[in-house]
């Protein structure tokens, strides 16, 4: 029950592409989350986010959690030049079970670099979800923020405007 109400809330406020007005969140958004792939369709909606995300961005080094073991088989079995171990990362993926860890990850911010993707999964999975999500939105290097309902998507590109959007997905 906690979900409905969220979620019709978002459904109100969001929009698809045709309201995004950034050429880069556009391109994101019709190039790689609307793109149809027959295999990724299977999984929930944010591993499909995520496995679009590493062949749009052409990702090579992704930080999974260490618990995600069949998620890395996967992702490796699609990717195999992907490396999971390093100091900065193209990706971030975190489960929602990890959002309380984002504040110290951001504050560090050794493991990101301009053109790095955190991708939070379950946003609005419950109030402390939520909650970590907003916290996240205030944060001076979140430049570019897009919330799909199921997954976050948060961008620190320092050339880019600072811009919140809610996509349907």
């Amino acid at each position: 029950m906690h979900r409905l109400l969220p979620y019709l809330k978002f459904l109100m406020a969001s929009s698809n592409q045709h309201g995004v007005h950034s050429p880069f969140i556009y391109n994101y958004i019709t190039k790689c989350i609307y793109r149809s792939t027959p295999s990724a369709s299977r999984h929930a909606k944010s591993i499909q986010v995520l496995l679009k995300s590493i062949d749009y961005f052409n990702v090579k080094k992704l930080r999974l959690p260490a618990e995600e073991e069949k998620l890395k088989l996967l992702i490796e079995s699609r990717f195999p030049y992907i490396e999971f171990e390093g100091d900065t990362y193209d990706i971030l993926y975190f489960t929602k079970s990890e959002l309380r860890k984002l504040p110290s990850i951001l504050s560090k911010g050794d493991c990101v670099h301009n053109q790095s993707l955190l991708l939070l999964d379950g946003i609005h999975y419950n109030k402390r979800s939520e909650e970590a999500w907003k916290r996240i939105l205030t944060d001076k290097k979140a430049r570019v923020t897009v919330d799909m309902f199921y997954c976050g998507a948060i961008f620190f590109r320092n050339e880019q405007a600072e811009e919140h959007f809610k996509i349907r997905i």
